[in-house]
Order: structure tokens, then C-alpha cells, then sequence
């Protein structure tokens, strides 16, 4: 099994078989079917046509179905009971972060994201979010209707037709750029963790909200490093409850001593390195080791939101490898090829609709750019201005999604 598998959950209100034909021409070619949500009639036609047929409980070898959010804006809450913090301002759901985790965790298995839609009827555009979300990380949504799309499909009507079209020809879209998923995350800085047992709040919290951030991070589990795990970023967070292991905190510090940051707290154990003379926010002891810093928190971490925020601070936007103006709810994922010679950052718009125009400011030495866009069957080349280090880019108007090919 693989990702070239395009998942869909047969709507339970879809009782004939004669419904099958609504697949064809599309690129689905997978039934994902909950305990007694498709007659047997069903299935049997199905597998007569070649789908392959997907138990959502007891999924084949090689694929991992893992619950997710449905993606989009939700809206801030009101009155007496309103909560404070993130929660009381407008907040993205995203599976991008679950996504990347678990194909960190298991390279060799595809990872399909079970979002259902929250309403009896979702729009159109809100579909194209929810296959983009994550498929951009490599992923795939079982794509779900609700049950008033369902019907109306099964009743030929018009405007079910055009939703089901903006769906499944962007279903058609990242099938055809599959390569892209392969492209390696460019990051500033790396969250080290096992993601699991008494880390798994913090640690998946902390992917979570630094992806909202727009700041760029690679994932680095502490059971799976390389001698690369740490080439090219400029700091790593470790916020795990036990103090790393002799081998981890041995590399750890040689990435400091080599000119990184850390960024910790108390149950790091003993603060590494000297007091800096300069102490450059109040809630860390800055010390310094070789050439690097760390920032050493003065209390233990408790909330993710606080840290993913202090993170990009303690790191400076003068290390923002993307830079946006005037881009409203974006959320960027920013990949390149193994060789630098080509990349791809992705753009996903959580309010349904991208600003009329904006400006991308991309590190690197990029000559051309051209702009993918689910609006449009080919892509339209972009002027790139070249900036120190970087190239700024005026972006159009975009939808749900689009994609900045770049090449140097």
C-alpha cells in the first residue's frame, strides 16, 4: 500500500451500487468503509471495478489512518465563558504536523488523516482546504462527504457537481506533482523529542502551534538521529521532562559549540556553559559555550503556546528563511530538493480565500519562480527580485492553495 492510493469513505447514504459510477473518471481509487457503512452489494462491485477496498478499523499493512481536525479558521469564542489566551483569538486547525510526524516515524507506510466535516453541509472551498492540508505534508485525507453533498451527487445535481469537481481535480493535482512530497523541509530550527508517553503533549503541542508560527522546523526524533539531523538550522528546542542522554546532549552541545542555539529548560538538569554577559529575556539565563548560546528557561515549560511564541523570538526573525506581507491566515511549508536546486513552498489560506496580493520574501538563490494555483491548469511565471541572500516575490490573488516552484 502507498500513498498513490486516493482514500474515499463511502457516505452511508449511498445504498446502491449504481452510485459506484459517480467515481468514474476520478482519481479515486480506494473505498474506505466504516463497520456496516456500505451493503455488500457495494463492496462487491467495487472490488469487480478494481477498488481497493479499506476497513477503517483494521487498516492493510503499510497504511496508518490517524483521527485528525477538520482544517480551517475557527472562529474567536464570545461572552462569559470566552477562553483566554490562543484560544480566545482566531485559531487554525491544521493536520499538516500530524502528517509529518508520522511519516517521520514510519517512512515506509502512508498516512490518511480521518476529518470529518463538522456541518450536514461544508463549501466547496472548505474541501479543497481539507485534501490540501494534507496532502502538502506528504499525506492523504480520506476524502468524506457530508451528507448533503452526498445526496445531491447521487441525485445529479449541478452544484454538487461542481463541488465534487473542485475536489477530485485536486485530488488530481497533488497526484500529479507526488515528486514534491519527497522534497526535504527546509528549517531554522529543529524540535527534538520522542513525541510519545509523558512528551507527547508538549512535543506534539510544540509542532502543532510552530507551525502556526510560519516558523519553519524540522522534526528530529531523539531515537532516530543522523550524522545530518542537525545540518543547517540555526537552533534546537528541547523541552523533554528527562534530561537528554549522554549521546543526545553530546551532540547537542557540539551543535552549540559550533555556533547554535539551544533553547531549554530546568529539566535539561545542570544549566550547560558560562552566564553571558548579556541577558537578552527575562524569563532565560542566556549562557554561552564554544561559539553558541543557550537559552536556558528560568521555569519549567508548561505551555507550548508560550514557548512556540518566545521560539521565534529567541531565535530572530532575521533567521526567517519566509516572510510574508499582507498574507492574512497563511500557514507555509517551505521544501526543497536534495540537491538546492529546486524547491517548492506551499501556501495554505485557512480563511478559504488568499489575499488579492501579497509579498513572499524566500531565502536562497532562486533565478526563476512560477506560481501553481488550483484556479489554474498551468502555472504563471513570477519577477523575481533578487534580495540579499533571498528573492521577494509579488504574489496574485489565491484561493485555498498554491504552490511557489522555484529554481536556482
Amino acid at each position: 500500500m502507498s500513498v498513490e492510493l486516493t482514500p474515499f469513505r463511502w457516505p452511508g447514504v449511498w445504498k446502491d451500487p449504481s452510485a459506484l459510477t459517480i467515481l468514474k473518471q476520478t482519481p479515486i481509487n480506494c473505498l474506505v468503509v466504516d463497520k456496516g457503512g456500505a451493503p455488500d452489494s457495494v463492496l462487491t462491485q467495487a472490488k469487480q471495478s478494481g477498488l481497493t477496498i479499506v476497513d477503517s478499523a483494521t487498516p492493510a499493512a503499510g497504511i496508518l489512518i490517524g483521527p485528525g481536525e477538520w482544517p480551517g479558521i475557527q472562529a474567536p469564542q464570545r461572552g462569559a465563558d470566552a477562553s483566554a489566551g490562543p484560544t480566545g483569538n482566531a485559531w487554525i486547525d491544521s493536520n499538516g504536523w500530524k502528517v509529518r510526524l508520522e511519516r517521520m516515524r514510519r517512512p515506509q507506510s502512508a498516512m490518511w488523516i480521518d476529518a470529518r466535516p463538522k456541518r450536514a453541509s461544508i463549501p466547496a472551498d472548505s474541501y479543497v482546504l481539507a485534501f490540501a492540508d494534507s496532502a502538502v505534508y506528504g499525506g492523504r485525507w480520506i476524502i468524506t462527504l457530508d451528507d448533503q453533498l452526498a445526496a445531491g451527487l447521487a441525485q445529479g445535481n449541478a452544484q454538487a457537481a461542481a463541488a465534487w469537481k473542485r475536489m477530485t481535480d485536486a485530488s488530481r493535482f497533488f497526484t500529479g506533482h507526488a515528486a514534491w512530497a519527497d522534497m526535504l523541509p527546509r528549517a531554522v530550527v529543529g524540535i527534538v523529542s520522542d513525541f510519545a508517553g509523558e512528551n507527547e503533549f508538549m512535543g506534539q503541542e510544540l509542532l502543532n502551534l510552530t507551525a502556526r508560527t510560519n516558523q519553519q522546523y524540522r522534526i528530529i526524533l531523539k531515537d532516530k538521529l543522523s550524522p545530518s539531523s542537525f545540518n543547517g538550522l540555526k537552533a534546537l528546542l528541547y523541552a523533554d521532562v528527562t534530561p537528554p542522554g549522554a549521546v543526545l546532549k553530546s551532540r547537542i552541545l557540539a551543535f552549540v559549540q559550533a555556533g547554535g542555539l539551544l533553547i531549554t529548560g530546568p529539566k535539561w538538569g545542570i544549566a550547560p556553559g558560562m552566564r553571558a554577559s548579556k541577558q537578552d529575556n527575562d524569563g532565560y539565563v542566556w549562557r554561552t559555550s564554544g561559539k553558541g548560546r543557550i537559552a536556558f528557561a528560568k521555569a519549567e515549560f508548561d505551555d507550548p503556546w508560550t514557548l512556540a511564541q518566545e521560539a521565534v523570538l529567541l531565535v530572530s526573525h532575521r533567521n526567517d528563511l519566509l516572510r510574508f506581507w499582507n498574507a492574512g491566515s497563511v500557514s507555509a511549508y517551505y521544501t526543497a530538493a536534495p540537491d538546492g536546486k529546486r524547491a517548492v513552498v506551499h501556501m495554505l489560506y485557512y480563511a478559504n480565500r488568499g489575499p488579492v496580493s501579497s509579498l513572499v520574501r524566500v531565502v536562497g538563490a532562486w533565478r526563476s519562480a512560477k506560481l501553481w494555483n488550483l484556479d489554474q491548469s498551468d502555472p504563471r511565471p513570477l519577477e523575481v527580485s533578487p534580495q540579499d541572500g533571498a528573492v521577494e516575490l509579488q504574489l496574485p490573488a489565491i484561493s485555498q492553495y498554491a504552490a511557489l516552484e522555484l529554481e536556482g
